[in-house]
């Protein structure tokens, strides 16, 4: 048994996706993509994964997880095995009885992106018109058959007056919690880098969220911008919600749709091949020069490699 740093692995089963978000780190088509894992070598990759002192959670993602005839398979693989999984999709197949089959099949809980109170702001973010309807239906299903869910926002500069209000829809919809990601322009996000917020922002951002959290009617989170952490020390109480750094390289991995380990989704560079090491994830993580760096922290990784480096793509 090793014990590897990786308390949360983020699994990119599939990229292809119905939505077109002006943020996707992956610029996902709705179009099949070569090279995806196949049942069997993701079937070996969870075997591998029993090497790992603490079974790590797994987010099945993608794109759209749910395009995967074989989701359920590679769930009840994972989840008899001891990994406790969670699903990312995206709503639009997300019927109350998918969700049942998942739901049996392994699935603990759901994560499902609003990105504006109302269908004009959600749909014109992901690009498709009845996303927001196709989101709301995914949480009622989700409800009905008692499958927690929490909500993710992605905050840009178009949204910084709707943080409150985005907390209350969360709450009004029984969502366990919510977690408010920082816009990092990569992939198709790197062309609305402007709606990124500046430094002014950001402060003032996350001190209506840590007000939000203050008040307890909901938990909260912040991923991708660890700025939270000293800000959140400034204040008089301490916070009821957990905050975190970044995890990348020190309790995060994102496993690509092609076997590529990075520190996040967000962050470009491979580090390490799963074809390589008989997609042996552990040792393919502990192979690699770039993981052996990289330790995250009170910076967001990814954002400081996409501001130094002016164009690339995931």
């Amino acid at each position: 048994m090793c014990d590897l740093p990786i308390r949360v692995l983020a699994w990119e089963l599939t990229r292809r996706c119905p939505m077109a978000c002006k943020h996707c780190r992956g610029a996902s088509r709705d179009e099949s993509y070569c090279q995806e894992l196949t049942t069997q070598e993701c079937f070996r990759v969870i075997e591998s994964l029993h090497t790992i002192q603490a079974h790590p959670l797994i987010i099945f993602t993608g794109g759209e997880p749910m395009y995967r005839p074989d989701l359920e398979a590679i769930v009840s693989y994972a989840a008899t095995r001891g990994f406790p999984c969670v699903l990312a999709p995206c709503g639009r197949f997300a019927t109350k009885e998918r969700l049942l089959s998942l739901k049996v099949a392994g699935i603990r809980a759901l994560s499902i992106s609003i990105d504006g109170p109302d269908a004009a702001s959600h749909d014109t973010f992901r690009g498709v018109p009845g996303a927001f309807d196709f989101a709301c239906q995914a949480l009622q299903a989700a409800h009905s058959i008692e499958l927690p869910f929490q909500i993710n926002h992605c905050v840009t500069r178009n949204s910084l007056t709707s943080l409150r209000q985005m907390r209350n829809f969360a709450f009004q919809h029984g969502a366990t919690r919510i977690d408010y990601f920082f816009l990092v322009p990569i992939g198709r996000g790197e062309a609305i880098a402007q709606q990124c917020l500046t430094q002014e922002e950001t402060e003032t951002a996350l001190q209506t969220i840590l007000d939000l959290d203050a008040e307890g009617t909901l938990p909260v989170h912040v991923t991708c911008e660890p700025s939270v952490l000293s800000i959140a020390e400034k204040r008089r109480l301490p916070p009821h919600s957990r905050f975190n750094g970044c995890m990348a390289g020190a309790g995060f991995c994102f496993l690509s749709h092609v076997g590529q380990l990075r520190p996040c989704g967000f962050f470009p560079e491979n580090g390490g091949d799963l074809h390589h090491f008989d997609f042996d994830l552990p040792k393919t993580y502990l192979s690699s020069p770039l993981f052996a760096q990289l330790h995250g922290g009170r910076a967001c990784l990814a954002r400081a490699l996409a501001q130094s480096t002016p164009r690339f793509h995931v």
